[in-house]
């Protein structure tokens, strides 16, 4: 069984004679990782296949993220790595996409002048004409305009798992977080109609996916008007999607804490379906740096939030997302972060030294703590965390655990790999005939990122 793959009439191949295979280098989130699934789809249709090497692929994209710091710097150097191949190979087509692209834009033909096309989110509905463009007239550029409402509907999805499917649901971000290049380079904030979302869960399930994941930059700010004087929120859309018939598992992220309402809350516990696990970034735990920050609530109100998802779920899971160094961060700023993670108790952070982003407030601000203070706070964060983290995970032990076998372990053959509903990693023996089974498994093993089990039948034979 390979990618699922949703159909639609294929395109005609003009103008892309001498071209017959791809490679798509993706840096960045999920939903960058499922801009690359529709770039996919969009070029097997066009009749080209997946390259196994960037040596024998004659389109090559680079699908970019912007959001952390020297990102540009990065795609420039990789830029640079493939400059000999485009010699070689002239007839290749080499492509940025992504945040990059519509953060740099024309710069990136100025600095790199052997890149065929540049081509901004929002914007896989051009890839073709822009591919053939760039064998015409070298330099095809097709960027957004961040006020327009512009989400394509594109159905020529490469889908990688052979398990999950992901579902965007909105496009773009309506706050204004004083470190967030979100806004300008993904746009405002433009929901997708109900009917499309659903109906493309229905098609996913029907190729065999039976875990959807609902994508958006502020997920649970999802709405819209409906029909018949009905509107609809994320938590309409949320008991939806889990209705849908085959759907077996539902999540979603990222999701803010200023949507992230108790009728949220209410819709996990009641559908089996919808994954005891959530991603909600704080940030930081100061007020005084959350203000700085313009994340509109307060350490108090995040932390209310999570205590009713607890008392409600008990076995949720929650990640969470941390800067360290933010501008004016004092060191008793840090420690009352350091004090909320004690408190609250995370399963898993994503933490990140604060670096500017350009065009975004905070760039303008004096960048006031310094690199050996930005490191050790992030140690040491770091540290406290592996130690909660390492606590709950020995306290699974013992523990029998519902798996969706989702591929091969990376750890060792023999081994496959899955996720809980909670979204722990399980490795556990066995082969590829178990992909897309549900596994109860009895974890013998804790690991600071992943766990070791034995499925219940083995236990008995």
């Amino acid at each position: 069984m390979g990618p699922a793959r949703e159909e639609s009439a294929a395109r005609p191949a003009a103008g892309l004679e001498g071209l017959s295979t791809y490679r798509i280098e993706t840096w960045g989130c999920q939903m960058n990782e499922h801009d690359s699934e529709k770039m996919a789809g969009v070029l097997q249709s066009l009749g080209l296949r997946a390259a196994p090497n960037v040596e024998e692929a004659d389109v090559i994209l680079l699908n970019t993220c912007s959001v952390r710091e020297k990102a540009a710097h990065k795609v420039f150097t990789r830029l640079g790595q493939l400059k000999r191949h485009k010699t070689a190979r002239p007839h290749t087509v080499l492509g940025v996409c992504g945040c990059v692209a519509q953060q740099e834009q024309e710069r990136i033909f100025a600095r790199a002048p052997y890149v065929d096309l540049v081509m901004g989110p929002r914007r896989l509905d051009a890839l073709p004409e822009l591919i053939e463009d760039s064998r015409r007239r070298r330099r095809a550029l097709a960027v957004f305009d961040p006020k327009e409402s512009l989400v394509p509907e594109n159905e020529e999805v490469l889908r990688v798992s052979r398990t999950r499917a992901y579902v965007t649901v909105m496009e773009g971000c309506n706050k204004n977080c004083t470190f967030c290049i979100v806004p300008f380079t993904r746009g405002r904030e433009v929901c997708r109609a109900p009917e499309a979302i659903l109906g493309e869960a229905r098609r996913c399930v029907a190729g065999g996916l039976i875990e959807i994941e609902l994508l958006g930059q502020n997920v649970n700010a999802w709405h819209h008007p409906g029909g018949g004087g009905q509107p609809w929120d994320f938590t309409r859309l949320l008991g939806a999607v889990a209705r849908v018939p085959g759907v077996r598992r539902v999540r979603f992220t990222t999701s803010h804490p200023l949507h992230f309402k108790n009728s949220i809350i209410e819709a996990m516990a009641a559908h089996d379906a919808i994954c005891h696990h959530l991603h909600l970034p704080v940030q930081s735990g100061s007020n005084g740096i959350l203000g700085r920050m313009h994340r509109g609530y307060t350490r108090e109100q995040y932390m209310d939030r999570v205590a009713r998802l607890r008392e409600r779920i008990p076995d949720v899971t929650l990640s969470t997302d941390i800067i360290v160094g933010f501008p004016g961060e004092t060191d008793h700023d840090f420690e009352l972060t350091m004090e909320m993670v004690r408190l609250v108790r995370p399963d898993s952070i994503f933490s990140f030294i604060y670096s500017p982003r350009p065009d975004t407030p905070a760039a303008e601000w004096p960048d006031d703590v310094s690199p050996a203070t930005k490191k050790d706070r992030l140690h040491r964060l770091q540290r406290l965390q592996d130690e909660i983290q390492m606590e709950k995970h020995r306290a699974l032990e013992g523990s029998l655990m519902e798996v969706l076998v989702d591929g091969p372990s990376s750890r060792k053959p023999g081994q496959v790999c899955g996720r809980t509903s909670q979204n722990h990693l399980v490795n556990l023996p066995g082969d590829p005939s178990m992909v897309g089974r549900f596994v109860p498994v009895k974890v013998t093993h804790a690991g600071l990122h992943s766990l070791t089990g034995l499925p219940e039948s083995h236990l008995t034979s």
